[in-house]
């Protein structure tokens, strides 16, 4: 018996029950689109099995899940995700699948691996072999979807040996303003909990840009209690650099500030590049707000992802990437498809204002920035 860490990943009607059969085109393909996002639907999941000697005779290798076929019906015990029991399940299907990683930052990055499904539905993934160097430097994951799909044949011998067990993080408060902030419209500055749709907001690529799309979400002191990384930071009077922003500017912890200076060129051949505000944390003048209490965040969305002015800052407008639409919930994230179905085509049909940086790099770019005393909007 030999044990590994697989990723769970919810679990689906049998696509391919009967035994030694494979599984056809159509049923794969109807694992695309397949999501997961968050602790509930994520879990790093020991399972133990019996190893089988697979591979050509000139290069033996050791198989942890061999094959779904009559002879040789590979059984794996492991711990229910669903019903905390523990019990011994077969394989039922193979599964050859490229699928997107949501990172803890919100960035992305796709993969190759297997996806395996148990008698009783339950699915598992484990990276492509060629692939896992990639994964030791992924410490945690937000959300798995998968991008495609070939059923692989039942008398297909799959090692697993990898075993891995990421962080899984919850869905983050999506980039989004608090009230009070004042963003500069055809009126003038207005506080952004008094725009409406169809208001003109002024924009720096493209001018005055009516509102398509307004969320809003009231934490309550409990709930910050409860859950400490949905406290807003705040940015203070100057942080960025001289008059930036002009007032106090406080926002959640992953709504993106643009950052302009030659660190940014130096490290992303871009001269402007937008970061979430918890990255820029070890500067001084941005802070966790430990003193907020019930706190309103509003989301703002245009035709396209925009830079705009709050409280004198430049900052983002809502960009809907698959964590920021996951954490909106299905009825928010149905009436944007609805609105921008560009959406469906990914990045190419909506894509970001400036280059978003990640989570590590966006560290080092602060740290720099602190290290020299450059502003971050020199």
């Amino acid at each position: 018996m030999a044990t590994v860490n697989l990723l769970w990943f919810g679990n689906q009607p049998q696509f391919n029950s009967t035994s030694n059969s494979t599984a056809t085109q159509n049923e794969a393909n109807a694992l695309v689109g397949y999501d997961a996002f968050g602790p509930a639907e994520i879990k790093p999941v020991a399972l133990s099995g019996k190893e089988y000697k697979v591979g050509e005779w000139w290069k033996p290798e050791w198989g942890f899940s061999s094959s779904y076929n009559k002879d040789q019906p590979s059984v794996m015990t492991y711990v229910s995700p669903q019903s905390g029991k523990k019990l011994s399940t077969q394989i039922t299907g193979f599964f050859e699948v490229d699928y997107r990683l949501t990172l803890p930052d919100g960035c992305t990055t796709d993969e190759s691996g297997v996806l395996i499904q148990m008698a009783n539905g339950d699915m598992f993934f484990r990276p492509a072999v060629d692939t896992l160097r990639d994964w030791k430097n992924i410490d945690g994951l937000r959300g798995v979807t998968i991008l495609k799909a070939k059923p692989l044949p039942a008398t297909i011998y799959p090692s697993s040996r990898i075993s891995f067990a990421p962080d899984i993080f919850d869905l983050p408060i999506v980039p989004c303003f608090t009230a009070g902030t004042l963003i500069r419209t055809a009126e003038g500055e207005r506080p952004v909990e008094d725009l409406a749709l169809g208001d003109l907001v002024w924009t720096r690529d493209n001018g005055l840009q009516p509102i398509r799309w307004i969320g809003r979400r009231v934490l309550r002191p409990a709930e910050l209690a409860a859950q400490p990384n949905l406290r807003p930071i705040r940015i203070k009077a100057g942080a960025l650099g001289a008059g930036q922003p002009a007032r106090d500017l406080v926002v959640s912890p992953q709504h993106r500030i643009l950052v302009r200076s030659a660190i940014a060129v130096r490290m992303f051949g871009a001269a402007e590049v937008l970061v979430a505000a918890k990255q820029l944390l070890s500067l001084p003048g941005i802070e966790i707000d430990e003193s907020a209490r019930d706190v309103t965040y509003l989301h703002l969305m245009f035709d396209h992802h925009e830079v705009l002015v709050s409280n004198g800052a430049e900052t983002e407008s809502l960009y809907p990437g698959p964590v920021a639409l996951a954490a909106l919930g299905e009825a928010a994230a149905a009436e944007i498809h609805a609105l921008f179905p560009e959406l469906c085509e990914g990045e190419d049909g909506f894509p970001p204002a400036r280059q978003l940086v990640p989570g590590r790099l966006a560290r080092k770019l602060a740290e720099r920035h602190g290290k020299n005393g450059i502003a971050l909007a020199s």
